[in-house]
């Protein structure tokens, strides 16, 4: 009479009103009946406290719904079958929990049983994934589920022996050093220019400067929580006593600053500073010369005083500059211009 996936849907009790809202019967004799069917069949109980609705025949206000309970005898060989280095005692006593993990647990039998030796080897974490289960997503969109079924069968979560694989960024490596200079560039056309100029000339002191990498920071992307962290660790293979500073340099402008700010809030564990030789060669290329309007009118604050302090700039000439809504673009420093400073 009424669909058991409606019924389940109002949890453990319903109430007469809401049977014959879902019933839509408007003869009430074929609707009692239809009550008392499903009371005969098991699917709801009288709640006899409800009391009854006063109606002839009567029925009662309330009624306790009655779920099915689901045979799981179709598990159990499966269950059985299932690799011993798993928890077979734990599915054969929940098999509920085996229907829950089953196509995760059933992946990771089949890999034990006949692939177990590709996990001495450790994989990336999309490799592992797509090996074990045939998704190369799955241990991102399911983690939380696998991480579950691990648990249970008692196993770490090293187990999988994947890595994960650091954010790639746009480098140049000039050249590996004990003590690592990062120059993080906000934009590319001058990523590039540094890049071709230290390429073509051998040359990397940029302003007094040694610089040993370019890193081309693609706005938003290196302010990724952990991003530079994980480069530095997983391309960098940065190692007890190795000393990897990261300079900043973009557009003088207040995104520019917020950017330098948010890179440095999302890697806490590197030094990051302005790269203040540039800026200020920024600010004396720029004076006397109208500068252009700036595209960003959101008025979002930016920590100026700060930035101005980290870099030896003067905190009046930038906030004059912000408040006519001008900004500086990093491209004022160009190829010819960078190859006078650049020893």
């Amino acid at each position: 009479m009424i669909p058991t996936e409606k019924l389940f849907a109002y949890g453990k009790f319903i109430t007469e009103t809401e049977l014959q809202k879902i019933t839509k019967e408007g003869d009430y004799l074929l609707f009692h009946r239809g009550i008392e069917e499903m009371i005969e069949s098991g699917l709801l109980s009288p709640v006899k406290a409800s009391g009854s609705n006063g109606r002839i025949p009567p029925l009662f206000n309330k009624y306790r719904i009655i779920k099915p309970r689901e045979d799981f005898a179709e598990y159990m060989e499966s269950i059985r079958r299932l690799n011993p280095r798993l928890n077979i005692h734990a599915y054969l006593q929940r098999p509920e929990l085996y229907k829950k993990h089953h196509d995760i647990v059933e992946g990771l039998s089949r890999y034990l049983w006949y692939e177990a030796r590709l996990l001495e080897e450790s994989m990336a974490r999309k490799e592992r994934s797509f090996s074990i289960w045939g998704r190369e997503k799955l241990l991102d969109e399911q983690f939380a589920l696998v991480r579950e079924v691990l648990r249970v069968n008692g196993l770490n979560e090293d187990f999988l022996n994947y890595y994960d694989t650091p954010e790639p960024f746009f480098e140049y490596v000039h050249r590996h050093s004990p003590e690592m200079t990062v120059l993080v560039i906000e934009n590319k056309d001058t990523w590039f220019s540094f890049r071709k100029l230290m390429q073509a000339t051998g040359k990397n002191m940029i302003a007094g400067i040694t610089v040993n990498l370019l890193l081309y920071g693609e706005g938003n992307k290196i302010t990724k929580k952990g991003a530079l962290e994980d480069y530095a660790s997983g391309m960098l293979h940065s190692q007890e006593g190795q000393t990897i500073r990261v300079m900043y340099f973009g557009d003088l402008d207040l995104e520019g600053i917020r950017l330098f700010f948010r890179t440095r809030e999302a890697n806490p564990s590197l030094f990051i500073q302005p790269f203040a030789p540039l800026y200020r060669l920024m600010l004396e290329l720029a004076e006397g010369r109208p500068m252009p309007e700036s595209p960003d009118k959101r008025g979002m604050p930016a920590a100026v005083e700060e930035f101005a302090e980290l870099g030896g700039l003067q905190v009046q000439v930038i906030n004059d500059l912000l408040a006519e809504g001008r900004y500086i673009p990093q491209e004022i420093i160009n190829y010819q211009i960078l190859a006078g400073i650049l020893t």
